[in-house]
């Protein structure tokens, strides 16, 4: 197993960097497989995390940066440059979307004057604001990426991260639901229920589950392997025992199957792909209660405590992240508005408890830095974007529409999953944290610059690395 702990990941990057002396976006596989990190066992490519005196989100946006260098030439002179664009971070702003990232930062740099002001030190506030800043900062450099990369190359590079995430959700499967010892770690919470004992972590789960399981369902054709890459993502789902993962999977399913459903073309596709999901749903349920009985059984024991005791909301996690929230809530009393701004530990003791109830509700971390103003901002964020992506969605035809819908259900998914983690907030991934709306930027961009697609791209739904799996 320790072989395949180092192969792994090394496989894995010669892959992206082989695909990148065709299609430069596959550069990018370098942030996103750093992202992954611990999933793929990434953790070890020594060489990216050096040096150690770094946090890890430092690093990660150090070659973040490094890939956006790369990928435009600007490390060589400027007669040697294959890549001559100069727009480096993509065409102009796209409202409404991107005006509220926009204002966030003006936002945040505000925030980081007044606290500056207020208790003489700007470095202390920069330090506490580094994830917002790393946030809207990668946001920038990925949008340069994908903006100049052409949408079948993207769709390329989307679908091999799919994969990579498939490969995650499998090891995930094997150790959490098979008890195979393929992670050296330690699971944070262990359960023993019907006489076998259970274990549940999220620190090696699979990153982009949401990503799969709506890039799935949006395909017009399936063959078997992908009909095999959404049964194990789904697998990974079941074996997290987490009932919100299983809500959000639904519910992408839904929107993305109605998204197709409003489009009078595509409603007959949409119905027959909804009932082909309702019978890999049934046969899938079967096979994990035949396969895995105990672990399906305690799923079930979970969701049945949903519904009783007066309902979800009175259920025990949901009443715990509304606590959470009240508590930030009475914390920043005097400040509501506006937050406590970008305070250090030394400065409000109470933000260590802030930081522990951050990882189960991105909207708390989001209220005691930058306030209610903070929350609309997000919430704005998340409802602009998804009215692009159904805009894009409607008017778009073949890869184009598919990669809209695929990203509609990204948005919902993320935005869903910010209710049980801190997803855009996570302190070792922020530069990465927007990373579908640079893919949706992206798309808007070539739709407003009137690059209309090829028939090959128009009609041909299969991806390059469908052909090579496909023969």
């Amino acid at each position: 197993m320790s072989l395949v702990r180092y192969a792994l990941p090394s496989l894995l990057l010669l892959y992206f960097l082989w695909r990148a002396l065709r299609q430069r976006v596959f550069l990018l596989g370098i942030p996103f497989l750093m992202f992954m990190s611990y999933s793929i066992f990434f953790d070890r490519m020594k060489p990216f995390w050096m040096p150690r005196h770094y946090d890890p989100v430092d690093l990660l946006m150090v070659w973040l940066v490094v890939t956006w260098l790369l990928y435009f030439d600007l490390l060589l002179p400027r007669h040697l440059r294959t890549v001559h664009e100069g727009r480096l971070f993509g065409p102009r702003l796209s409202p409404p979307e991107e005006i509220v990232i926009v204002g966030l930062a003006v936002y945040v740099s505000v925030e980081i004057a007044m606290t500056s002001l207020h208790y003489s030190g700007l470095g202390s506030a920069v330090t506490e604001a580094k994830p917002f800043l790393f946030m809207v900062g990668g946001y920038f450099l990925l949008r340069g990426i994908f903006c100049h990369a052409g949408r079948q190359e993207t769709l390329d590079f989307i679908a091999a991260i799919v994969v990579v995430n498939t490969i995650a959700a499998g090891l995930f499967v094997l150790h959490q639901g098979l008890h195979r010892h393929i992670y050296d770690v330690t699971e944070y919470q262990t359960i023993v229920f019907m006489g076998q004992t259970l274990t549940r972590s999220f620190y090696f789960a699979p990153q982009f589950l949401p990503l799969a399981i709506a890039f799935c369902v949006a395909k017009r054709r399936w063959g078997i392997f992908w009909f095999g890459v959404l049964v194990v993502n789904l697998a990974a789902i079941w074996v997290s025992y987490t009932r919100s993962l299983l809500l959000i999977a639904v519910v992408e399913v839904v929107v993305v199957l109605g998204v197709r459903f409003l489009k009078s073309r595509e409603a007959w596709t949409a119905l027959k792909r909804g009932l082909q999901i309702v019978g890999i749903g049934v046969l899938f349920g079967a096979l994990a209660f035949a396969l895995l009985p105990t672990q399906s059984a305690y799923l079930l024991s979970r969701l049945d405590s949903t519904t009783s005791k007066g309902g979800p909301v009175q259920d025990a996690d949901v009443q715990s992240r509304i606590n959470s929230e009240q508590t930030v809530y009475r914390y920043i009393a005097s400040e509501r508005l506006l937050g406590a701004g970008f305070v250090s530990a030394r400065q409000d003791p109470r933000l260590s408890e802030v930081d522990i109830l951050a990882s189960d509700l991105v909207w708390v971390p989001m209220l005691y830095r930058l306030g209610l103003l903070g929350i609309v901002a997000l919430a704005c964020l998340f409802a602009a974007a998804g009215w692009r992506a159904v805009r894009l969605s409607l008017t778009g035809f073949g890869n184009a529409e598919f990669l809209s819908i695929v990203l509609f259900g990204v948005i919902v998914g993320v935005f869903l999953q910010g209710f049980v983690s801190w997803t855009l907030l996570d302190p070792e991934r922020t530069p990465m944290a927007l990373w579908f709306l640079a893919l949706l930027t992206a798309e808007t961009c070539r739709r407003r610059a009137a690059i209309s697609p090829t028939a090959a791209d128009a009609t041909d739904e299969s991806l390059d690395l469908e052909k090579v799996i496909n023969g």
